[in-house]
């Protein structure tokens, strides 16, 4: 048996008492890039400042990895749901405390379309993701942030790895000739 998107959710919140809510931001993350993290929340902390506001992190487990095997069954992608949740509970822990509110919510589905429901399921004000470097796959096939951007009905801020963060975009003996 197979979880459909609608069957596999996992959904917590973390409230902090003293918040009256401006704004929703939905803030999907991909949990098998964490090098992106401090540059998704050094935006937030940046757009949120001493606003009050609503976080929402989510987390969408790719369909492909549980729709294409007829054979994964339901106890799989439960347990996959809780290993997401709990880590998204200890990022939001980490990365938001007690100053703000905070929720997670996992998902499973394709991925730029449960983004773009989610943001619609909670009226969300504001989209922030990581845009990762582009691989060779993601120039064919294009990328979730591409996606999201082109059918969200919502404004999206796409934030680019830190320099610390990021792989070299280029071999570093290359040379740009129009550059000297």
């Amino acid at each position: 048996m197979v979880a459909t998107p609608s069957e596999s959710c996992f959904s917590s919140t973390h409230t902090h008492q003293e918040i009256d809510m401006s704004q929703t931001i939905l803030i999907p993350l991909d949990l098998d890039q964490p090098a992106v993290l401090d540059s998704v929340f050094a935006a937030i902390n940046n757009i949120v400042g001493t606003e009050s506001a609503r976080l929402i992190l989510l987390t969408v487990i790719p369909q492909a990895e549980v729709g294409d095997f007829p054979y994964v069954g339901t106890e799989y992608v439960k347990k996959l749901g809780e290993s997401a949740q709990n880590q998204l509970l200890r990022i939001g822990a980490d990365r938001l405390g007690d100053t703000l509110e905070w929720q997670v919510d996992v998902r499973v589905g394709p991925v730029a379309r449960t983004i773009v429901r989610r943001a619609d399921h909670f009226d969300a004000d504001l989209i922030v993701m990581a845009s990762h470097n582009p691989v060779f796959l993601d120039v064919l096939l294009g990328s979730t942030a591409r996606d999201v951007v082109k059918h969200a009905r919502r404004s999206v801020l796409i934030v680019r790895q830190a320099e610390a963060e990021a792989a070299p975009a280029f071999d570093e003996v290359s040379h740009d000739a129009l550059a000297d």
